[in-house]
This record gives structure tokens, sequence and C-alpha cells, in this order.
């Protein structure tokens, strides 16, 4: 079992906000224990949190942990030296339980390194303080990114000592170093160094050190460390950024200018050569904003599935689905009638038990464009999702519903909700019809006596008339959307391919998603419907009140596009 630490940085700045943000809808990993370590803006719902008085009592991937390490007395937003004593703390009580081995990495919110330094003056940021506490003396600060990668030869240091530095006898080992690292993260990388001056100093006419840095590189390919370069950096992002896996910089700016132009919030720092794994935010303290509640927690989630990713060794397809599409959920649905089916299911509700549910559940509910209705409307509702990204910008709308991390067949507590509902043919991403068995004994179970369950599907003849080689070209928030899908009848299945060109500077960058639906014959659904305890109250289409339950399912199905079903225990 792995540990990772999240260390919440500044008190003062924004990282108890998104730390709180980022843990909330955390996926868990079977393989991995995540503890927190400092002050945390504590949520109501979500992943649960267990506060614990030291690492050793970190026991269980199935809950957040967390080390408070706070002081009352700190006010958000003003960096003061006390906040700073707390920001050492919060660093120095991790680095012990990484040094001792009880840690396997560490993921790093920021800090102000001016109110650190009131009181630690030789304080010049996360990397060298943890370079120091683990007695490393080569490391390398990197980011990584969306668009390219990046490395540092020279860190926090004024720009005035940077051609003083890369003359040190050091540099030939950060060069081994950023390959040896690289290499256990991208196979076989291409690798490119950035001059120090302008024209790549344009044969000694502005300065030598390019030519010292060619001398270094020519003497690495006898060891088969193939680094081109150095190139003028001023042409370089615009001519051959996407050619290389990893790019060094000589120094800070040099390379983080362009790489926090075009990779806000999905950039990651990675400290390179440490005995263990270090990621951190590619922002600050941010305490401009701090107490707002819109600090964006996409670079801490970034920089947790990095190292994640680093711990594993490989990537987490588990769930791909509406993972980019989730930015977009909203904007592509923005033609659904969601008051209608909020209507269409109060109404059948209401009809059959007199009075309006005092708890509701909403199994896959996406962004909780239903749900968020429901409780505007006075309702109790929970709502679960397994996007972690569908549930951040649930979490975010007026009237929210209780939000938790959920698939549709995992465990529900017992005897718990009047209604149940599952709908946008959610039902139809169960697989196989032993998940729907699961599915509805789980909700039988939860069900209150009386307890409703209303849910849909999507049926052939939708799938043949509407999607069957469809394709659909659209811009959405200025990047290109592309939806294609066909129906397999050989197969009842339904296939979605979605492709996003995402616009960022200079870039694009393209993701994919595909999503698959098993199209379920109504007369299977009835059969193991009626293997349950559940009783069938009605079957209906949207835009009639006329109860089709005692027609031929081979006539529904072939003859209207979405059936709800509504179920009673």
């Amino acid at each position: 079992m792995k540990r990772i630490a999240i260390t919440t940085g500044d008190p003062a700045g924004i990282g108890p906000e998104i730390t709180a943000k980022a843990i909330r809808f955390l996926k868990f990993n079977k393989d991995i224990i995540f503890i927190v370590y400092g002050k945390l803006n504590k949520t109501s719902e979500g992943n649960p949190v267990k506060k614990i008085a030291g690492i050793s009592k970190a026991n269980s991937p199935e809950n957040i942990y967390w080390i408070e390490i706070d002081n009352n007395q700190i006010e958000p937003g003003k960096p003061t030296a006390q906040s700073g004593i707390l920001a050492y703390e919060i660093l120095s009580r991790c680095a012990d339980d990484l040094n001792s081995g009880e840690l396997d990495a560490v993921v790093t919110a920021p800090v102000c390194k001016e109110a650190i330094r009131y009181t630690y003056p030789d304080f010049t940021g996360h990397t060298e303080f943890f370079a120091a506490r683990s007695n490393t003396r080569n490391v390398i600060m990197s980011f990584w990114g969306p668009y390219f990668n990046l490395s540092l030869l020279s860190t926090h240091i004024a720009v005035s000592n940077v051609s003083k530095y890369l003359r040190s006898s050091s540099l030939e080992s950060k060069f081994k170093l950023i390959d040896q690292e690289t290499k256990k993260i991208i196979k076989h990388p291409k690798i490119a160094m950035l001059a120090v001056n302008p024209h790549a100093g344009e044969n000694g006419a502005f300065g030598d050190d390019d030519e010292y840095i060619a001398s270094i590189l020519n003497k690495l390919k006898e060891e088969n460390i193939n680094i081109d370069g150095p190139f003028p950096a001023d042409t370089f992002f615009a001519t051959k950024a996407t050619s290389y896996d990893m790019i060094i910089s000589a120094y800070h700016d040099q390379g983080l200018i362009p790489f926090k132009m075009i990779s806000a919030e999905e950039g990651v720092n990675v400290t390179l050569g440490l005995p263990y794994i270090r990621t951190s935010v590619d922002h600050g303290t941010a305490y401009d904003i701090v107490g707002k509640d819109i600090a964006s927690e996409k670079s801490l989630l970034q920089a947790i599935r990095f190292a994640v990713k680093m711990i594993t060794k490989k990537e987490d397809n588990e769930n791909p689905n509406y993972n980019i599409f989730a930015e977009y959920y909203d904007k592509y649905m923005e033609h659904v009638e969601y008051k209608n089916w909020v209507h269409l299911i109060l109404s059948h509700y209401n009809k059959i038990c007199c009075k309006s549910p005092e708890r509701t559940l909403e199994l896959a509910c996406g962004t909780a464009n239903v749900s968020s209705l429901l409780v505007k409307r006075g309702l109790n509702v929970d709502a679960s999702d397994l996007s972690p990204e569908m549930l951040r910008i649930a979490s975010r709308k007026p009237f929210a519903p209780n939000l938790r991390l959920m698939g549709m067949t995992d465990d529900l507590p017992g005897n718990k909700y009047d209604l149940v509902i599952l709908l946008f043919d959610s039902l139809n991403y169960l697989h196989k019809i032993n998940e729907v068995d699961i599915l509805l004994n789980n909700v039988y179970h939860t069900l209150t006596a009386k307890g409703i369950f209303i849910f849909d599907i999507t049926t052939p003849k939708n799938c043949e008339s509407n999607f069957d080689g469809f394709i659909n070209i659209e811009q959405i928030n200025g990047d290109t959307f592309i939806h294609q899908s066909d129906f397999e009848a050989s197969n009842h299945t339904q296939v979605t391919n979605l492709t996003i060109f995402k616009k960022k500077g200079f870039q694009y960058t393209k993701y994919n998603e595909t999503h698959k639906q098993k199209i379920f014959a109504v007369n299977e659904l009835l059969d193991h419907i009626r293997a349950t305890d559940l009783k069938i109250k009605g079957i209906y289409r949207i835009g009639s009140q006329d109860n089709l339950i005692d027609h031929n399912p081979k006539i529904l199905e072939s003859n209207f596009s979405r059936l709800f079903f509504i179920l009673e225990k």
C-alpha cells in the first residue's frame, strides 16, 4: 500500500480551499492512501475525511486522512510571519514522514516564500527545501503539461547569476538527471535545450555560454544521452516545441512564461531526483481571491493524478467517460427542457403517493441539472455520479444537492429514500444484465416502504432513427467538438465517439472519449424487474400520461424513442 501526502500550503492562501475541493470527489485507489497535512476547509459531503494524530493511523484507502496543523489566529488572505511559520511547520512534519519512509509521495499546495523567510531566511522554495531535508544534492524543477514538458537547469536565482551558475561543475550531472528521470515517465524521449543568449549567442557575438553548453551536450552523446540544441529561445516555442518530449530551460522565467501562458490549471510541477515523488501546483497563493470560493482546484488535481501515475506506473483509464466532455456537457445539452423532466417525475410520484418525497436520490446525476431543480423546489436531495469532473461542475451550481462520488451499482443505505431516479438513459451504461439486477436490488433496499424508483431507457428506435451514422460538428466555448454515433444492431450497442480539439495559445490538443450504451430489449428488462420484489406501476413516454404497461414490449421499443419505468417497493 502506497501513501501520498497532500500539504495545504500557506494557511492564509487558497491551499486549504483547493485541497478541500480536490479531495471532495477524489477517486479512491485500492492501492493508495491519501493523507492531508495542514489547514483544511471542511465540506459536509463527498469523500469521508478522518482526522488522525499521526501517519501510523492512516491504514485504509477508503478514507481521506487529515493531520491538522493550524492556528486560529491566522487571517485568510493576509500573509504574516505567523502564517509563514505554520506553512514551514506543515512542510517539516511531512518531510519527517517522507524521510522515515512512511510516505511515498507528496503533493504540495502553494506557499508564500516571503512569509516563510520572515522566520527562515534561507528558504527559497519547495524544491530546495525537500532537497535539503532529504540530503539530495542534485535535483531538477520540472513542469509537465498537455502542450509541452519543461525542465529548469537553474531555479530560484537572480538572472545576473545564471551565466556563472551554468559554468558550474554540476551542469553535466543535471543533464544526466533530466535524461534519466524523463525516461522513467516517457520511453525514448526527444529532449531539447534552449539557448541562454539571443540567437544562441550568434557564434560568440553575445557571449559564449551556448558554445560551452553545446560542448557538454556533444560529450554526453558519447554516453548515448542525446539532447538537441541549444536552440534560440525566441523562435523555439513557435516552431519546434511540439517536436520534443522535454524542453530544458536555462533559467526560471525563460521556459515558465510560455508554459504558464498555455498550461494554466493543467500543468504539474515535479521535482526530479528526490528519493520520493514530489509534485505540485503550478500557481501561487492567490491571496486576492481567498474566501471567495472561486479558487480552482484543477492544477492540484492534476498534481495528485500525476503522483498516482508515477507511483502506480499506469494510466487511470477505468472511467474515461465524462472526463473532458464534462466541461462541455451543459452547453451541449442546453436544448433539454429539464423543468419538464422534473414535472414528469414529481407528477407521477404525487399521483401514486399523494405527497412529495421527503428524501430523494438521483443516481448518475451528471451535472445535477434535475437534482438542483428538485432542491430549488425545497426537496431534500442526494445525488451521485461516477465522474468526479461532472460532480465538480454540479457542486458549483445554485441549489446543488448533496453530492457523492459513486457508481450506479455501488451499495446504498437501507430504507432511506422515498424516491430514487435514474435519468437520461444512464441505465444503458450498464453493459450486462446482471449489473441491472444489482442496481434493482440496491434500489429496492434503499427505498422506504412504498418508495418509488423512476428510470428511463433509450430504445432501438431512438438509436436507429436519430443516432445511427450521426455526425455533428460545432464550436463550444471556442473549441471544436465532434460527435459521431453508430448503432451496432448485431450486439445491441450504441457507440458514441466524442473528439474535442482544445485551443490554447498556439497549440491544439486532441481529446477522445468513447461512450458505449447497451440497448436492452424491453421484454428482457421487464423479466428482470418481475424477478425482484419491485412492482411495475407503469411505463410512459414523453408527452403523454397514457400508461403503456399493457402494450406489447416489441411495439413499445419500435415505436417510442424513450421509455420511463415507474416501480414501487
